[in-house]
C-alpha cells in the first residue's frame, strides 16, 4: 500500500511540474565547450562566431577537492556521508588494516575509497569480505592533511560520498553555499550556456531530487539570461533546463549502435515537452593510436544532428585548433549544416535519409542562399603491398573520384600511379612516412602532415573517373625502405553522386 501511494505521489509530482510553464527559452542551438583556460578564451568564442555556435562553459558546483580547507586539518561536518560504519577493534594510530561490520555501502562504487573516524580522514586500496566483516588494506591514515590517531571500537565511522573527478560531495546546506558562489562567479562571465554534466550528483543527499531543484533555482536566480543545460532530466529540473544533453561521445566506431537508439530518446524528450540534444563530437589529433578526425567523419555526424533536429556539443580543444589542419573547414562546415537545420531547410525526406547510420553525406555553399548536397560513398581503406597493387572497387556513382593515401611507419614513395578503365593518374612526388597525398574532386593534390596540415602542392598528372558498378584499379609506385623496413601505405577513394540544391531561405524551395 505504501509502495503504491509513492508512486501516486511522485506521477502527481511530474504532472505538476511538466503542467507548469518552464522558467527558461528551449533551445535546440549546438555549442562549443569552452576549455578551462580563461587565456583561450576569446579565441575560442571568435571559432564560435565562425561556426555558429554558442560557447558553453562546465560547472562543478558541489565539488570538494581532496586539498581544500574543507577537508584538512579538521574535516567540515557538512562533508557529505553514505553512511555509518562499525569498526570491529580498537584502532591504534598507526595500524594501515582494519576491519569494520559488512555493510552494503561497500556495493556502491567509490573512486578515493575515503572514511572518516572522529576528525580524521582514512584512505584504504582494496577490501576482502569474509563472514560479516570487511577487511580494509593498504591504508593510509592522517588522509588529506588529517591528524593519525587512535579510536575506540566504539567510534563512529563514516563512508564518504567520492567523485570520478576525485573530490568529496558536500551536504544540502553546503552545496547551496557552494552553488550560490559558483552562480555569482558565473553571472560576471558573458558565457551564453552553462553546463551540468552529471546533475544526479547534486541529488546525492537525502533531500534527492529537491537539492537538484535547490540548485538549479540557485544558478538561475543568479543567470536568468543564459541558457541551463544538464545531462539528467527530472521534476525538478524541468522547469530550469533549456535542454538535455546526455554527454554521450560519437565516433566513427559506434555509427550503427548509437542510432539505432536515437528515435527512442527523441521520443522521450519530446513527449516531455523538452529540448534534446543528440550528444557530443569530439574533434583529435593524431597519436600513435589514432588517426586525426576528417571532415567526413564530422559531416556524419552533422547529418544525425540534423535528422533527428537535435543540437550538439562540440569537443574541439583550443591546442586542437591551432594545430589540426582542417580547423576553418571543418568550423566553416558546421556552421552550413546548424544555419541549414536550425532554418529547417531540409526536407523531410532528406532528414529521413540522414538517419541512414551507413549514409555520408557533403554539403558545399553555392552562395549566400543555395547549397549543394551530395550523397558520399567513402571507400574503407586499402592496403597496399607496394608490388602489384590491384583491387575492384564497387563505386554506385559514375563520377571524379577523390584520394588520400596514407604513408606511416619509416621509409616514402614516390612515382604515384593510379590506372583505372578509364584513365591514368600520376603523381611526381615523393610521400613520406607520417604524411598524406590528397587528392580532391576539383584536381588538385598536395601533400600534408597527419593533421592535415598542407605542406606543398602537387601537378598531378592526367584526368580518370570511375564508373558506377565494379572497376577494376591498379595502383603503382617506389618504394625506398628505411632501416631495412617498408613504408605501410593506404588508400582510400570518395565518389559523389549528383547534387541536390538546398535553400537557407525556405520560401525559396
Amino acid at each position: 500500500m505504501k509502495r503504491t501511494l509513492a508512486i501516486v505521489l511522485l506521477l502527481l509530482e511530474i504532472i505538476v511540474s511538466f503542467a507548469q510553464e518552464p522558467l527558461v527559452t528551449r533551445s535546440t542551438k549546438s555549442y562549443l565547450i569552452a576549455d578551462c583556460n580563461p587565456k583561450d578564451t576569446a579565441f575560442l568564442k571568435e571559432k564560435c562566431h565562425q561556426a555558429g555556435l554558442d560557447l558553453g562553459f562546465s560547472v562543478l558546483a558541489n565539488r570538494i577537492p581532496t586539498d581544500s580547507k574543507l577537508v584538512g586539518p579538521r574535516p567540515s561536518e557538512h562533508i557529505l556521508k553514505q553512511g555509518v560504519l562499525r569498526l570491529q577493534l580498537p584502532m591504534n594510530e598507526t595500524q594501515d588494516e582494519f576491519a569494520v561490520y559488512r555493510s552494503e555501502l561497500f556495493d556502491i562504487p567509490s573512486t578515493i575509497n575515503v572514511l572518516q573516524i572522529d576528525d580524521e580522514l582514512i584512505t584504504y586500496r582494496t577490501t576482502e569480505t569474509t563472514g560479516n566483516i570487511h577487511l580494509l588494506y593498504h591504508c593510509v591514515r592522517g588522509a588529506y592533511g588529517t591528524k593519525a590517531t587512535a579510536h575506540d571500537k566504539n567510534a563512529t565511522v563514516y563512508k564518504l560520498w567520492d567523485t570520478p573527478e576525485r573530490t568529496l560531495l558536500p551536504d544540502l546546506e553546503l552545496q547551496d553555499k557552494m552553488a550560490q558562489t559558483v552562480a555569482q562567479e558565473c553571472a560576471k562571465t558573458n558565457f551564453p550556456l552553462l553546463i551540468f554534466n552529471d546533475l544526479k550528483s547534486y541529488a546525492y543527499n537525502k533531500q534527492g531530487d529537491e537539492a537538484i531543484g535547490h540548485f538549479l533555482d540557485t544558478m538561475h536566480k543568479y543567470n536568468p539570461d543564459k541558457l541551463l543545460q544538464a545531462d539528467l532530466l527530472t521534476p525538478a529540473s524541468w522547469p530550469y533546463l533549456s535542454r538535455v544533453n546526455e554527454n554521450q561521445l560519437w565516433n566513427e566506431s559506434m555509427r550503427t549502435k548509437i542510432v539505432e537508439t536515437l528515435n527512442e530518446k527523441q521520443n522521450i524528450y519530446c513527449k516531455n515537452l523538452m529540448q534534446w540534444m543528440i550528444g557530443n563530437f569530439k574533434i583529435l589529433l593524431a597519436d600513435k593510436n589514432r588517426k586525426a578526425t576528417t571532415t567526413e567523419e564530422l559531416e556524419w555526424f552533422l547529418s544525425k544532428a540534423t535528422a533527428f533536429d537535435a543540437g550538439f556539443g562540440l569537443d574541439f580543444r583550443a591546442e586542437t585548433m591551432r594545430k589540426h589542419g582542417l580547423t576553418d573547414k571543418m568550423l566553416n562546415t558546421i556552421n552550413h549544416w546548424e544555419s541549414l537545420r536550425l532554418a529547417n531547410a531540409f526536407s523531410e525526406e532528406q532528414k529521413e535519409q540522414f538517419k541512414d547510420p551507413y549514409g555520408n553525406w557533403h554539403l558545399e555553399e553555392a552562395d549566400d542562399s543555395t547549397y549543394l548536397l551530395y550523397t558520399q560513398h567513402i571507400s574503407r581503406r586499402y592496403f597496399c603491398n607496394l608490388k602489384d597493387d590491384k583491387w575492384e572497387w564497387n563505386n554506385p556513382y559514375a563520377n571524379r573520384f577523390a584520394l588520400q593515401i596514407a604513408v606511416e611507419g619509416k621509409g616514402s614513395i614516390n612515382e604515384l600511379n593510379f590506372r583505372t578503365p578509364n584513365g591514368i593518374l600520376y603523381f611526381p612526388c615523393t610521400l613520406k612516412a607520417g604524411q598524406y597525398l590528397i587528392y580532391d574532386f576539383d584536381g588538385a593534390a598536395y601533400i600534408t602532415d597527419l593533421n592535415f596540415n598542407k605542406i606543398e602542392e602537387v601537378q598531378a598528372q592526367g584526368v580518370s573517373f570511375l564508373d558506377e558498378g565494379r572497376s577494376e584499379v591498379s595502383f603503382t609506385c617506389e618504394t625506398k625502405a628505411e632501416k631495412g623496413k617498408n613504408p605501410e601505405v593506404t588508400v582510400r577513394y570518395i565518389t559523389r553522386n549528383a547534387p541536390e540544391m538546398v535553400f537557407l531561405n525556405s520560401m525559396v524551395k
